[in-house]
């Protein structure tokens, strides 16, 4: 496409980064549209229900009562790749859980295998204790660097993972982010003790393993909506309004180019 072409050369950006940002960019309309008429909406929005989000909620009062913490996993990718959306899901996910933890001291077990993601964990479980009142209570070892990937393997990660989950008193185990198939080794020791696990990615080709071994499976792009869900603020609100809209425009297209092309006119 020459536009792409242009702005690549003009930006010193490749094709496919100008590709996103050409899709992105319309994007922008409807979600800020959106952003400036949320605050003078009556009503708020209506979110179907996801179960496993709902159970989310309960999980640290599972934990309280049990007096054992939950394991929690942002996914195998970082903040500064393709699947950055992936582990900010998960982020979002352990805002929501570290906020309630910090009420009920038991802090969740955090861990992360790439660099880039352990900063940003910290920082969510640092966030929160001082959000309730409770600075000197975090700990950084909270969160757990485990091992790095290698040759793009996170296997390494989920084995150490699962040693996690077969020797520590672990209530229940919350898997959100980006994974391959190093997922289903890190489920099999919470599935075969019948710990309560939730968890989510959107790989497809992951998604039978998350069907199979989670109790609360959250699938697909079901994990993008965890700020809406959990955190329930509206910039994440008139994102998946946004979503929706857009989604509905790309399938609109795409039935008008099906039908253009049937009839002979591309």
């Amino acid at each position: 496409m020459p536009f792409l072409s242009d702005l690549s050369a003009l930006s010193g950006i490749n094709s496919q980064q100008a590709l996103m940002l050409a899709v992105f960019l319309p994007f922008l309309i409807p979600f800020f549209y959106f952003l400036y008429r949320a605050p003078r909406s009556r009503t708020g929005p209506r979110l179907r229900a996801i179960p496993a989000y709902d159970s989310l909620k309960k999980l640290m009062a599972r934990a309280a009562e049990t007096g054992q913490a939950v394991h929690v996993s942002v996914g195998t990718a970082g903040v500064s790749s393709a699947q950055t959306a992936d582990t900010l899901a998960g982020l979002y996910t352990l805002e929501f859980l570290a906020d309630r933890a910090a009420n009920s001291d038991i802090p969740p077990l955090v861990t992360v295998t790439e660099p880039t993601a352990l900063p940003a964990a910290l920082d969510q479980l640092r966030r929160a204790y001082e959000r309730q009142g409770y600075p000197d209570e975090h700990r950084v070892e909270h969160a757990r660097f485990i091992a790095p990937p290698v040759n793009g393997s996170a296997v390494p990660y989920a084995a150490g993972v699962m040693d996690i989950l077969n020797h520590e008193p672990v209530t229940a185990n919350v898997m959100l982010g980006a994974f391959g198939d190093e997922f289903l080794l890190m489920a099999e020791p919470g599935a075969q003790r019948g710990a309560f696990q939730i968890g989510g990615t959107s790989n497809p080709s992951v998604l039978p393993f998350v069907y199979l071994t989670m109790t609360e499976p959250i699938l697909g792009e079901e994990i993008y909506a965890s700020g809406a869900y959990l955190l329930e603020r509206i910039g994440h609100y008139t994102s998946l309004i946004a979503q929706d809209i857009f989604r509905v425009f790309v399938v609109v297209v795409v039935i008008l180019v099906v039908i253009a092309r049937t009839l002979g006119f591309l």
